[in-house]
C-alpha cells in the first residue's frame, strides 16, 4: 500500500469484510464527514469592509465587558475596536499568508493595543460565542461577517486549545480552521474510530493462530495518524 494512501481519510474502507459493523458508513455519515463537508463547509473570502449597523447590532450583546485594561478603562468605540481587529485578522502578505499584527494600518490604532484586545477577548472566550453566533442563523449572518469570524477565530485557535478545533467542526465552519480538516487532530473521530481498532484487537486474541494481513495494521495505523492530525502545519495550508 502507498503511503499516500495509508493517510488516507477513507482508509477503513480497506479493511476485510465483516470488520465494520453493518450500517457504520451511514450511521456515522462518514464520507460527507470526511471528504465533501471539509471543502463546502469554507466560507469564501471577502472583500473587508467595516461592520454594518445590522451586523454590529447583532454582535454586540456578546462582547464581554468594553474594558481595555489599564485600571479598567472603558473602550473609547467597541466597534471601531473589532473592526480593527477583524481588519489586521484579514490582511494578507503578498505570497498570500496571514499578515502580522505589525501590519495593520496606522488608521485603524496601535497594532499591539489591538493585538492585546484580541488575547483579552480571546482569554475571554468571546471567538467561541461569535463563531457559534455566526454557524447558526444564517438569515441574520452575512457571509462577509462569518468570513470575518473565522479568521480571527482561526488566529485565537492555539490559545483556545484543541477544543478550538472540535468546536469548528462540530460547528461545520472548517474556514475556523488552521488548515484543512484531515491534517489536524480529531478526537470526534477517534471515538468513531475506537470500535473498529477494539474489535479486530479483541479478535485477534481470541484467535492468535489467525494473524490479520499486514496491511491491515497498516489501515489501523493510518487510520490513528489522521487522527492524531499532523505535527506541524504549514501557514501556507490556511483557508482563504
Amino acid at each position: 500500500m502507498t503511503k499516500r494512501a495509508t493517510r488516507s481519510p477513507l482508509t477503513f474502507l480497506r479493511l476485510p469484510a465483516g470488520i465494520l459493523p453493518p450500517g457504520f458508513l451511514a450511521r456515522h455519515d462518514l464520507v460527507r464527514r470526511l471528504v465533501s463537508a471539509p471543502v463546502r463547509g469554507l466560507t469564501p473570502a471577502h472583500d473587508w469592509a467595516p461592520m454594518t449597523d445590522a451586523e454590529w447590532a447583532v454582535l454586540r450583546p456578546l462582547l464581554p465587558g468594553t474594558t481595555a485594561g489599564g485600571a479598567g478603562r472603558p473602550l473609547a468605540d467597541p466597534r471601531a475596536a473589532l473592526d480593527a481587529i477583524f481588519r489586521a485578522v484579514t490582511l494578507k502578505k503578498a505570497d498570500g499568508t496571514r499578515a502580522p499584527w505589525s501590519a495593520l494600518p496606522t488608521e485603524f490604532g496601535k497594532a499591539d493595543s489591538v493585538a492585546r484586545l484580541f488575547r483579552r477577548w480571546t482569554a475571554a472566550g468571546l471567538w467561541q460565542r461569535l463563531l457559534v453566533l455566526v454557524a447558526g442563523g444564517a438569515e441574520r449572518v452575512a457571509l462577509g461577517l462569518r468570513w470575518r469570524v473565522c479568521c480571527a477565530f482561526r488566529r485565537a485557535w492555539r490559545r483556545i486549545g484543541l477544543g478550538a478545533i472540535v468546536l469548528a467542526r462540530r460547528l461545520g465552519l472548517y474556514s475556523a480552521l488552521p488548515g484543512p480538516s484531515h491534517h489536524l487532530p480529531d478526537p470526534d473521530l477517534s471515538e468513531i474510530y475506537r470500535p473498529i481498532i477494539t474489535r479486530i484487537v479483541l479478535r485477534t486474541a481470541e484467535m492468535p493462530w489467525a494473524r490479520p494481513p499486514k496491511r491491515v495494521w497498516a489501515i489501523f495505523r493510518g487510520m490513528l495518524a489522521h487522527v492524531g492530525g499532523r505535527k506541524r502545519l504549514k501557514r501556507a495550508l490556511e483557508p482563504a
